[in-house]
């Protein structure tokens, strides 16, 4: 598997091992959820490049769920 290099919103490459390991993981857990979903989606006749809109559709749209402080 190719090595994911994890940035910053400054473009700089996070480097702490931990903060790479958990964005590991979570990475990791989507991915298996999505292939999951997407087999169990053609399974039942669905078209695979609807799925793949909707689910692109979905990343595009998601927000930061913290409220920030002003």
């Amino acid at each position: 598997m190719k090595k994911i290099i994890w940035k910053t919103k400054d473009d700089e490459i996070v480097s702490c091992e931990e903060k790479v390991k958990v964005l590991n993981e979570n990475y990791d857990e989507i991915k298996n959820i999505i292939q999951n979903s997407f087999d169990d989606a053609i399974l039942m006749g669905c078209d695979e490049d609807d799925f793949k809109n909707k689910i692109s559709d979905l990343i595009k749209n998601i927000d930061f769920s913290y409220k920030q402080k002003s």
